[in-house]
């Protein structure tokens, strides 16, 4: 599998690292814009949204992030993984924000070949689709590395390979 693998593509939260944000009063303040009590799951209820209703959740969702970035902590599994495969292409997907992306990118001196962020899509299939397409590439070829049992569901729907990072910080 490692050997013929291509492309090595990485979730950033939970698996090289842990931004602790305040997800609890950051679904709170989306309820109070969406005007609804059901905030789970979140990136369906955002996805439905409008674009004007969207980017305010954004914008919002980036603030809680570049809040919780002077605290965020390195996991070490996780970064073991990406240093094993430094001579392989590697993406990032993730449900992060670009603004929160380059700051850590820039403070962790991480480097991707290509990001996918959540402005470019809610759905991490659909992320790791566009890693695909891009790179042109057959899904058999990529591994995907993550610490959700999404991110493995979504790697295997497509017919990628799978690594599950276990958290410790």
């Amino acid at each position: 599998m490692v050997k013929k693998t291509k492309i090595v593509v990485f979730d950033l939260d939970g698996t090289l690292l842990r931004l602790p944000i305040d997800y609890k009063k950051l679904l709170k303040k989306f309820s109070e814009i969406l005007k609804v009590n059901k905030k789970r799951p979140i990136l369906e209820v955002i996805s439905k949204t409008n674009k004007k209703t969207r980017e305010k959740l954004f914008e919002l969702w980036t603030n809680a992030e570049l809040e919780a970035f002077p605290r965020f902590k390195i996991i070490e599994e996780g970064m073991k993984i990406y240093d094993k495969f430094s001579d392989k292409k590697r993406a990032l997907v993730t449900m992060q924000g670009r603004k929160v992306v380059k700051k850590i990118l820039e403070k962790t001196g991480l480097s991707f070949d290509y990001i996918v962020t959540r402005e470019d899509s809610l759905s991490r299939v659909q992320q790791i689709k566009i890693v695909i397409e891009k790179f042109g590439v057959l899904p058999e070829l990529v591994l995907v590395v993550g610490d959700r049992e999404t991110d493995k569901k979504a790697a295997e729907s497509l017919g990628c390979s799978f690594i599950y990072v276990n958290e410790k910080l």
